[in-house]
């Protein structure tokens, strides 16, 4: 077995170096031909990238380089990686010192903050760098694509009409381009730019609520992108906003369907955002239909992208106020508490987030009102994390009680069970050595006198005359008939206790048996039961109680009542 799966690796690595030496002979464009139409993320394209890396340093050609890290960065699934492979193609751009490289360098940097990592300050300080580069650039594809980013921005922090103007832009100048004779990758290029942008177009319809627009340009989008593989996630996205026009509509039928169809792709883009969105509308659609759980579930979901991106729109934190009623209606405080912190969480990511590019994006904006909105949002986070601590304080004392009460009586249960098997054990008075069970120990006594006080011990003890109160060791020698140092050597030797010790048990266990087998001690207060078995004080007897038998008594009969009752 081992030297076949060795064979098989010295196989592999045969291949790998035929084939590399194979397409070392490739072009550029041949190498890109496996992988140019990939979607993004796609692991399978990294062998070619590689390939068509290694042959730009090998002929050091900084150009293709260039593109080789740009497409490293686009197929690798790893965002730590795609973040190296973005600052390699920024540092070769640069070396190249071509300015539409440089600026294509930044876009695709600040894209991953902005789409990946939803950090929006870095991806505007690169997008802003792209521009920079992208204005005097003869690439007015580039250029538009840039443009086409910062409407992406302004369409979030809600600057729908600017956005717009933006998208109209690149709708007309990707439109316009689709009519000339272009390269196939230039056709494949420049149409993705313009569906893209239709679909960006329809967002902000959708938020200015003209759905009729929206509605057009999902129904042009999903006619242009049908049947065609290579725009399957434009395909998905129309398809999104023609279910948010469903959903408009209350046709939420057909908004189901559509829906549906869209999340698969976006899902596999990890669009976590606009999947948000997506689980938001399923949610309300199965609400409405009373579906509870099937609604909670999609609301779930977006509380889950929340948990793990750190990130949530406007739009999607509306799932919150859905769960946290139904945590209401079931009475769940500790869910109703986590939603709410939560929302306070949402709130406070929003307001951080959106604010920040408003101010650097929009400059006729209201920076004022804005600081007034964020600190009546953190004023109110305040008073209501002040109620959600308190309600924490609780639930955690609550909690608390609840683990010790669990856990003591899971001790109880297994202290009572041990007593119980003694005891059952013994109920046919084996329990007691007779004289002729104890064998007689090594003493200081002679034989015939520990026989004689060991006898004259076992009447002292059936006739249960250690229930008698103030008993000494003194008194009990008198009436066996001996002295206490006697007494003291055969209780020693024989018993394997002290006088003191031995009186404990004796008076303890008489007590435990008639607790175990006569119901109606059970109903003894603890006082009652020291006095039936001679021991004077209660927290004495309670505290002997428990050393010897691993259980307070009122435990025990607690336990005991309990066991009898089930038994009835």
């Amino acid at each position: 077995m081992k030297k076949c799966k060795y064979f098989l690796f010295v196989f592999s690595l045969f291949s790998l170096w035929v084939y590399s030496q194979k397409n070392s002979a490739e072009t550029y464009s041949d190498i890109r031909k496996n992988y140019e139409k990939m979607l993004n993320d796609d692991r399978r394209a990294l062998p070619f990238v590689k390939l068509y890396i290694n042959k730009a340093k090998k002929e050091k050609n900084k150009e293709k380089l260039v593109q080789g890290y740009r497409d490293a960065r686009q197929y690798c699934v790893s965002l730590d990686k795609k973040f190296k492979y973005a600052d390699s193609t920024i540092q070769a751009a640069i070396a190249l010192n071509d300015s539409a490289e440089i600026s294509k360098a930044y876009l695709s940097k600040g894209i991953l903050f902005y789409f990946n990592a939803k950090k929006y300050k870095a991806a505007l300080d690169h997008y802003l760098k792209a521009y920079q580069f992208a204005e005097h650039s003869k690439d007015q594809y580039h250029k538009y694509k840039v443009i086409y980013h910062m409407g992406i921005v302004k369409s979030h922090l809600g600057y729908y009409e600017k956005a717009l103007q933006h998208f109209l832009d690149c709708t007309r100048f990707y439109q316009y381009s689709l009519e000339k004779d272009l390269h196939e990758n230039e056709l494949y290029n420049y149409s993705k730019g313009y569906y893209n942008s239709l679909h960006q177009l329809a967002v902000v319809y959708r938020y200015l609520g003209e759905f009729d627009k929206v509605d057009s340009l999902a129904e042009l989008g999903l006619k242009n992108t049908v049947s065609k593989p290579d725009y399957f996630l434009e395909n998905s996205y129309f398809h999104k906003s023609k279910g948010l026009v469903y959903f408009n509509k209350k046709d939420y039928k057909n908004s189901e369907i559509s829906l549906r169809k869209a999340l698969p792709g976006i899902v596999k883009r990890n669009d976590f955002a606009t999947c948000s969105i997506i689980y938001l509308h399923l949610g309300k659609i199965y609400f409405s239909r009373n579906e509870v759980d099937k609604s909670m579930n999609n609301f779930m979901k977006i509380d889950s992208i929340f948990n793990k991106q750190q990130f949530i729109l406007p739009e999607a934190a509306d799932c919150y106020r859905y769960l946290m009623n139904n945590a209401a209606k079931t009475d769940n405080v500790d869910k109703q508490l986590y939603y709410t912190n939560q929302l306070l969480k949402a709130d406070h990511a929003i307001n951080k987030d959106f604010s920040y590019i408003a101010s650097k994006i929009c400059r006729d904006y209201d920076v004022d009102s804005l600081k007034k909105e964020r600190d009546s949002l953190e004023r109110k986070e305040k008073r209501k994390l002040h109620y959600a601590i308190i309600l924490i304080g609780l639930a955690a004392v609550i909690i608390i009680i609840f683990c010790i009460r669990f856990y003591r009586d899971r001790e109880i249960r297994i202290q009572y069970d041990k007593l119980q098997q003694k005891l059952n054990g013994n109920e046919s008075g084996n329990d007691k050595e007779t004289v002729d069970d104890i064998p007689i120990r090594k003493t200081s006594l002679s034989p015939e006198l520990t026989e004689e006080l060991l006898q004259k011990l076992k009447i002292f003890e059936e006739t249960l005359y250690f229930k008698k109160k103030g008993l000494t060791q003194k008194s009990v020698a008198t009436k066996l008939g001996t002295n206490s140092h006697y007494l003291s050597i055969l209780i020693n030797e024989n018993k394997g206790v002290n006088f003191n010790r031995y009186m404990a048990e004796l008076r303890i266990n008489y007590i435990t048996n008639l607790l175990n087998t006569d119901r109606k001690y059970l109903l003894y207060t603890i006082e009652a039961l020291a006095e039936e078995c001679g021991i004077a004080a209660r927290q004495n007897f309670s505290a002997l109680f428990y050393e010897i038998n691993g259980i307070r008594p009122k435990d025990y009969i607690r336990k005991r009542k309990e066991e009898l009752n089930k038994n009835i």
